[in-house]
């Protein structure tokens, strides 16, 4: 009982310290928007930080577990952290070409491309692909939910690199450390799940 309740405080902790995040979120963004900067050259220029590409495991692994729990709230509040820690971390001072010519690229190819079509098409992706693996989490098929970020985060870096070519390339390395934590984080879950008892 004590444990249960321990953990219904540590769900609602974990809902506030959300509400607080998207809440600096929300004053950091209309702060720049009241100073009168271009908002997407404002967002655009944070999302070069690094910082926001190596951060997905922090916002990914967390939602896994509550679509396993089906905790709804937590799981749309923590997919808001992912989308708005694109502009959390300020403008890196000098940006590496390879970055650049990644974003310069992205850029080209959804939002200043006389065609809508990459872009629904990436965000039909970005949906389908999280429907799925919190689908799986919420079945309690966490292998399944293992499958899918792999094979998605795989198929991105492959249409990074056949859509962007040498500009592509750039995705490789934040993907597959994302990649790398998440897998090893379930990893050291299944050596550490309890082992079933001996048959009498």
């Amino acid at each position: 009982m004590t444990k249960t309740v321990n953990i219904e405080k540590l769900d609602r902790l974990v809902l506030w310290l959300i509400g607080a995040i998207l809440v600096y979120s929300a004053v950091i963004f209309v702060a720049a928007y009241l100073s009168g900067v271009h908002m997407g050259t404002w967002v655009w220029d944070r999302h070069q930080n690094q910082f926001s590409w190596y951060s997905r495991p922090i916002f990914m692994i967390p939602a896994a577990y509550y679509a396993y729990r089906r905790k709804l709230y937590h799981v749309f509040g923590l997919m808001a952290l992912l989308a708005t820690s694109l502009f959390w971390f300020d403008a890196p001072t000098t940006v590496s070409p390879t970055v650049s010519a990644y974003l310069q690229w992205e850029e080209r190819l959804f939002f200043t491309n006389t065609s809508k079509l990459p872009l629904v098409a990436l965000t039909l992706s970005v949906i389908i692909f999280l429907f799925l693996l919190f689908y799986a989490f919420w079945q309690r098929n966490v292998w399944y939910g293992l499958v899918v970020i792999n094979a998605g985060t795989i198929l991105k870096i492959i249409v990074s690199i056949a859509f962007g070519q040498e500009a592509g390339m750039a995705s490789i390395m934040p993907s597959l450390t994302s990649l790398l934590i998440i897998n090893l984080f379930a990893w050291v879950l299944y050596k550490r799940r309890p082992k079933p008892s001996p048959p009498q």
